[in-house]
């Protein structure tokens, strides 16, 4: 374990690649703008945290960090994600909200142990629909965006268990997301919508809270 958080650190030395046995490495709170190549050989990391840096970019080489079970990128710079975001197979967390994303990859979808996925306070207007194929995730949180849309495929999250739509430009919902199994909570509030959808009362008979 190796943590170094809450300092004034503006760039990481080449030799903390040698550190291959680290599995939990916190940078949280620094200066940071770029990570150094030799982080692609840090391949037993399962928590990695750089939250609160200057982070705008991330390098494709992150997705050697095939063990990682939590990444958290919150609070940077960051106006994408890398495609190789997609080889962390074992993810069950990402956390990055507030950044300036405007698209995520494809990719995002081979993510196929993800539970939790945070995004709000970002730059998106859609989400791919690949994002459907996230079928163990739980939590959803894409409030605070640019979004006018929403894939069907947002039907095929049958674990979902909380879905946080607020603050978009949303003028309609699929209908799929009616059929969620296990949905609970669905806030839709501030958006652009016109109406109501017809399925809202079918989840609230099914126990679902639905926030208008």
């Amino acid at each position: 374990m190796l943590d170094i958080g809450h300092n004034a650190l503006t760039c990481l030395p080449e030799s903390i690649g040698n550190l291959r046995r680290l599995t939990f490495l916190y940078l949280s709170h620094n200066q940071l703008t770029t990570l150094p190549t030799s982080f692609e050989n840090l391949g037993n990391l399962m928590y990695l945290s750089l939250t609160d840096n200057h982070l705008t970019s991330l390098p494709e080489s992150l997705g050697n960090l095939t063990r990682l079970i939590e990444l958290r990128l919150y609070n940077n710079g960051l106006s994408s994600l890398p495609a190789s975001l997609g080889h962390l197979i074992h993810l069950k967390e990402l956390h990055v909200m507030n950044n300036t994303l405007i698209s995520l990859p494809a990719s995002i979808g081979n993510l196929r142990n993800l539970k939790k996925f945070s995004v709000q306070g970002n730059q998106l207007t859609a989400l791919p629909a690949s994002v459907g194929n996230l079928t163990r995730l739980t939590d959803l949180d894409v409030r605070n965006n640019r979004l006018t849309s929403l894939p069907e495929s947002l039907g095929q999250l049958s674990n979902l268990r909380y879905l946080d739509l607020r603050a978009n430009k949303l003028v309609a919902l699929p209908a799929s997301i009616g059929a969620l199994p296990h949905l609970e909570k669905l806030d839709m509030r501030w958006n652009k919508l016109s109406a109501l959808p017809a399925w809202m009362q079918q989840l609230e008979q099914r126990g679902c809270t639905v926030y208008t």
